[in-house]
């Protein structure tokens, strides 16, 4: 059954059902009345709608003429009238008198078959007569919202029923909501604003692990609608403080997980939910490993010769000193050889040479010849290797070296300001990794190796060998990226003025120094992203490692040293319980903690062996004050650190802090008369006070 709506006259958009007898004419009765008018007229056949005006009897008469069967076009037409997939006919009356003259317009054909799959050939028709074509033969009841007007010119061919409304409707910029029974045909912009207002906003926290909050609220902002808005949690204080520690340690800063609060409708916080699973992954990791080898090679040759001759006065005379014939040193010419004709050569070349080396000397009177040679190697090979893990795009730093500490000084106009600086010295390794996803990992890094220190005036001064650079390695691959070759070679000689030209003869005139340092410096890096259990285990091993190199060194100590003395008492009380020799091992727990009181782990296998702890009193109303009130609010009454539980039960007979209580009337104990003490014990008769004892805790902490 089909529902239309009213025209704009009316107020609302009120919707009744078409074929409902409710005392007005039927926009479809009208047109088919006019019709049936015209056909009859061409046939020159009375109007049967003319009888309505008789008798009930001759209208009953009428109508039951026109139930008969007819010939020529009125039977076609009552026909066509009948069939479930007819075409509404026009609502206005200049639309019947169109109607009448319907061969000459195009076949407006809308067919239902089977599973309600729909076939429409349609042209120029009003939304409101395709809608009712529509809805008749498929049994849906269509509402069409006041206002809503709209030609359909379409051929669909075997669509489903939604399919042929939403072709209808999107031609005229309308869409439609299904509520129950009902297909409400609306304009999109009614649409949008029903959506919108039956759309619930909902609150939802989403946690986050690994990606901070602020982060997160920048990347889903822009899926948040007019409506909804973010709230996150504040961020966590940056760094560590440096050396000296965080200054302010901001202890009621918030301490849980960084969380976003979001405020949207339902569909859009499932999304920015989704999107944000995506987002807090687990970051990946790049171990880095540095190379740095720096290998110096200094070669210094040195060849001198000298000579010192005197004439007219020899070395006796000059009170000269010679250091087993090394080298000659000259007194003062004595005053009365001042007359005398004296003279002297020498050559002083040695003084440049290096010590060590070949030395050869001969004294002879008044001659003394001096030759040195020297070839000094020195090769130095310096490498470093450090090692760091950091998360993917973050940076990592590591240093083993030293600072050395200088001071400045800043003069002002007024004042003078000292600071201490520090020099930092040794192997520093920084980088920062952006892993990829092809395999290859870009770095920017800055390793350094560098030694120095402070000169006498108190200035620092450093050799460093060090780069900066970016680059792309792939994972777990070895590439150089820096390097140096640098060789230095000095030739010095000294030599008397043309003597020391002279081939040959020359050497004894000259001295030479040939010197030669060369450098070189090559820089390696190797990248690992890792992967998790594989480099779980390996770290595993390698900490057992440090443990067997730990244990090695310990094991180099003299034997006689009281903690190793422990160590190897403590090892044979396991091998004696192992063998279960109990006597023996406990033996050796004694001894280890004899020679190591603070053995803790011979202290546990004594307690083992012996069912029971060691302890003492300390005499102190403090120090368990905390743990006595939290024992007693918590109802426990074992006393800490293996003490025996109080109280101790006192045995019978035993009445009052002296033993006995005198009977006032009779003089007797209170034992005697069976009554009950004042301790809490029961009386015993007979009995004297010296049989009587207390039941004290052994040293052991066990009462007999």
């Amino acid at each position: 059954m089909a529902l239309s709506t009213k025209g704009q006259g009316q107020s609302g958009s009120q919707a009744r059902f078409l074929g409902d007898d409710d005392g007005s004419t039927s926009v479809w009765n009208r047109v088919f009345s006019g019709v049936t008018q015209k056909i009859h007229a061409a046939e020159g056949e009375p109007n049967p709608s003319n009888a309505r005006t008789g008798s009930d009897g001759d209208q009953k008469g009428e109508a039951e003429k026109r139930s008969e069967p007819t010939s020529g076009k009125v039977a076609q037409a009552s026909r066509r009238a009948q069939s479930p997939v007819r075409p509404f006919p026009p609502a206005s009356d200049d639309a019947a008198k169109a109607a009448v003259g319907k061969d000459e317009q195009p076949d407006q054909v809308i067919k239902v078959g089977v599973n309600d799959r729909v076939t429409m050939h349609v042209s120029g028709l009003p939304l409101a007569d395709a809608l009712r074509m529509l809805s008749e033969p498929t049994r849906r009841n269509i509402v069409l919202a006041d206002g809503v007007t709209g030609t359909v010119t379409a051929s669909l061919y075997n669509v489903t029923f939604d399919e042929a409304l939403q072709a209808m409707l999107a031609s005229n910029k309308l869409g439609y909501r299904t509520k129950g029974d009902f297909v409400y045909v609306l304009p999109l912009e009614d649409i949008a604003k029903l959506m919108e207002a039956e759309r619930s906003i909902v609150t939802k926290v989403i946690s986050l692990t690994y990606v901070n909050a602020a982060s997160a609220k920048a990347l889903v902002e822009p899926m948040v609608s007019n409506a909804g808005k973010i709230s996150v949690t504040p961020p966590s204080a940056a760094g560590l403080g440096g050396a000296a520690g965080p200054g302010d340690t901001k202890g009621d800063a918030y301490a849980a997980a960084d969380t976003l609060i979001v405020t949207d409708y339902a569909e859009r916080v499932a999304e920015i939910e989704k999107v944000l699973k995506q987002l807090d992954t687990h970051p990946r990791q790049v171990l880095v490993e540095a190379t740095i080898m720096r290998a110096t090679l200094n070669e210094d040759n040195a060849l001198g010769i000298d000579f010192t001759t005197v004439g007219g006065i020899d070395f006796t005379q000059l009170s000269s000193a010679s250091p087993a014939a090394q080298s000659i040193t000259t007194g003062d010419t004595p005053a009365a050889m001042l007359q005398e004709t004296t003279w002297t050569t020498r050559t002083d070349f040695n003084s440049g040479v290096p010590n060590g080396g070949f030395t050869f000397g001969i004294i002879d009177d008044q001659v003394g010849v001096f030759i040195r040679a020297l070839e000094q190697i020195t090769d130095t090979d310096v490498l470093a290797n450090p090692k760091v893990l950091a998360l993917d795009k973050q940076s990592g730093q590591v240093i083993v070296g030293q600072r050395d500490g200088y001071l400045t000084t800043t003069i002002t106009e007024t004042t003078a300001v000292q600071k201490v600086e520090f020099l930092e010295t040794g192997t520093l390794l920084s980088f920062r990794p952006f892993i990829g996803d092809d395999g290859y990992v870009r770095m920017e890094i800055h390793p350094k190796d560098s030694t120095g220190g402070l000169t006498d005036a108190n200035l620092p001064f450093e050799h460093t060998t060090e780069v900066t650079t970016n680059v792309l390695v792939k994972d777990g691959r070895t590439i150089l990226i820096g390097g140096l070759f640098r060789e230095v070679t000095t030739a010095n000689r000294g030599q008397v003025p043309g003597l020391g030209n002279i081939p040959i003869a020359g050497a004894l005139f000259r001295r030479t120094r040939d010197t030669t340092v060369r450098e070189e410096v090559i820089i390696l890096l190797t990248v690992h992203v890792l992967k998790g259990e594989p480099e779980a285990a390996a770290s595993a091993e390698l900490k057992e490692d440090t443990e067997r190199f730990r244990v090695g060194m310990r094991q180099g100590l003299q034997w006689f040293g009281r903690d190793l003395l422990a160590q190897m008492h403590y090892r044979w009380a396991l091998e004696h319980l192992q063998r279960g020799n109990i006597s023996m091992a406990l033996w050796d727990a004694d001894l280890a903690i004899h020679n190591q009181p603070r053995h803790i782990e011979a202290a546990k296998l004594k307690e083992k062996l012996l069912g029971k702890r060691n302890w003492e009193e300390d005499a102190s109303v403090i120090r368990t004050y905390v743990r006595d009130r939290v024992a007693e609010e918590e109802g426990i009454e074992a006393p800490p650190w293996g003490r025996p539980a109080p109280p101790c039960v006192i045995p019978e007979g035993l009445q009052g802090p002296a033993g006995l209580e005198e009977d006032q009337e009779g003089g007797g104990a209170r034992g005697d008369t069976g009554t009950e003490g004042d301790s809490g014990g029961t009386g015993k008769t007979g009995g004297e006070p010296g049989d009587r004892t207390v039941a004290l805790p052994d040293p052991d902490g066990r009462v007999p």
